[in-house]
This record gives C-alpha cells, sequence and structure tokens, in this order.
C-alpha cells in the first residue's frame, strides 16, 4: 500500500513494508521553521535545533522530526507533542547519548527508528518488534580507503563485480544496510561493520550480527524504495 501525503514540511510517502512494519519517508522543506511547528518538538529537539548555524539543515532536522512525531501520534492515539523519547544503553558502551530511541510516554509496545540525510528523512515503526532503518544519498567517494574497514570480505568481492561507474552506489547500499542493522540491534557506532555480511545480492537478505543483551543474531534485511539518488534499508528479526 502506498499512499501520499503533502503538508507543511515537505512530501511523504506511507508504506507498509511488511506486516508488522510502517514506514513514512519524506522530503522537508527548505524554508524556515515557524515558531508553532517547534511546539511540536521536545524542549531536546529545540536545543539541538538552536544549535544548527546552518539555518537549512536545521529547517531539515526540525521537518524529519516533526513528520516521525505525526506517524508515531498516529500510531499511539496521541498529540504528536505529547510523546516522551528515552535511548536505551548501546550495547556496546552503556552510555545513554548514542542507544536505541524508545517511545517513554505514552506506555506502549511500539519501536521506532528514524534517519536523515540531507533535506531526506525515513522513519520506521513496529508493534513491539525492534526495527532498524537507514538513509543515505548516493556520492561520489573515495572507496580504496572506506572499502576495507567496512565491508566484509564477501561484499569486496561483489563490488569487484560491479562496473566502476555504479560501485559508489553499490558500496552506499551496503552501508545503509549495516546501519540498519546495528540500529536495530542496538550497539549503532560501536559497530565493526566489517564484521557485518549483509549479502548484498540478495534484494531481502538473512544477515548474522551479535550485539551484547540482544536476543536475536539473525536479521531480515530488505532494500526500500524511497526518493531518487537514495539507498534507503530497514532491518528486524528474523523469526523464520
Amino acid at each position: 500500500m502506498n499512499t501520499m501525503t503533502t503538508g507543511a514540511f515537505g512530501t511523504a510517502v506511507l508504506d507498509t513494508v511488511h506486516d508488522e512494519v510502517i514506514v513514512r519517508s519524506g522530503r522537508s522543506n527548505d524554508r524556515l521553521v515557524e515558531p508553532d511547528v517547534l511546539d511540536i518538538l521536545s524542549a531536546e529537539e529545540r536545543k539541538r535545533f538552536i544549535a544548527f548555524r546552518n539555518p537549512l539543515r536545521a529547517a531539515h532536522f526540525a521537518g524529519a522530526h516533526t513528520e516521525a512525531r505525526r506517524l508515531l501520534a498516529g500510531l499511539l492515539g496521541c498529540g504528536p507533542a505529547e510523546i516522551r523519547f528515552g535511548r536505551h544503553p548501546c550495547a556496546g558502551c552503556g552510555r545513554t547519548d548514542h542507544g536505541r530511541p524508545y517511545i517513554s510516554r505514552p506506555r506502549t509496545r511500539w519501536e521506532f527508528s528514524l534517519s536523515r540525510s540531507g533535506p531526506y528523512w525515513v522513519c520506521a515503526a513496529t508493534d513491539g518488534v525492534r526495527v532498524g532503518v537507514d538513509l543515505e544519498q548516493v556520492r561520489p567517494m573515495d572507496l580504496s580507503s572506506r572499502a576495507p574497514s567496512i565491508l566484509s570480505s564477501g561484499e569486496r568481492r561483489h563490488l569487484d563485480g560491479v562496473p566502476v561507474e555504479f560501485r559508489a552506489a553499490e558500496f552506499i547500499r551496503c552501508w545503509t544496510r549495516k546501519e540498519a542493522v546495528v540500529k536495530a540491534s542496538g550497539i549503532g557506532i560501536e559497530a565493526a561493520l566489517g564484521d557485518i555480511d549483509v549479502r548484498p545480492g540478495q534484494t531481502r537478505a538473512r544477515v548474522i550480527h551479535r550485539a551484547p543483551g540482544c536476543a536475536f543474531d539473525t536479521w531480515s534485511v530488505t532494500d526500500l524504495r524511497t526518493h531518487p539518488g537514495l539507498y534507503t534499508a530497514i532491518a528486524v528479526p528474523a523469526f523464520s
């Protein structure tokens, strides 16, 4: 199911990816944010908004977080400003400044994951199931310095078989899959991405990844269609 909605913050696409996963993606507007929009955000989000020196980046941040709140509010049956977020301790270092986010109010089983890249954003939500989502814009990059530390040996062999002009895009596709998995597991930036093989030859792949304190070690990773020039991936536990 795909439905298009247009509002003050840009255009969003609402998708059902799996039976248990809802995804909304969009592009934030490039105009300045009105004060009433900031009222939807928490005090911590407004502090982060103010910290941006670039007004455009600030607008993109506010747009993504506002639309994520609107998606979750529709699922929770509350106002978007009523939602409060917290973070679980990171599975790697135990810190809560970059742990897996959760909804602390209202009390709920719903889980979510949010990713931004420039004006583009994607938010995934599931009822009681861990989820991770990542989005990256395709851009030129020096693969010789990045690939050895980020890709597994199998992924590097896969990349060698891709025409040179498409390798940067395929590298980013692998990267988004890895980020989706580690966000779902709760280890995030502490993860050794080169140890995770996301099987890029498969549209939907079963990926092995273990993180301390996480009951799951096998993940279902799927590429999503969002916007041209972007790669997006979603990861949930593989139950079968």
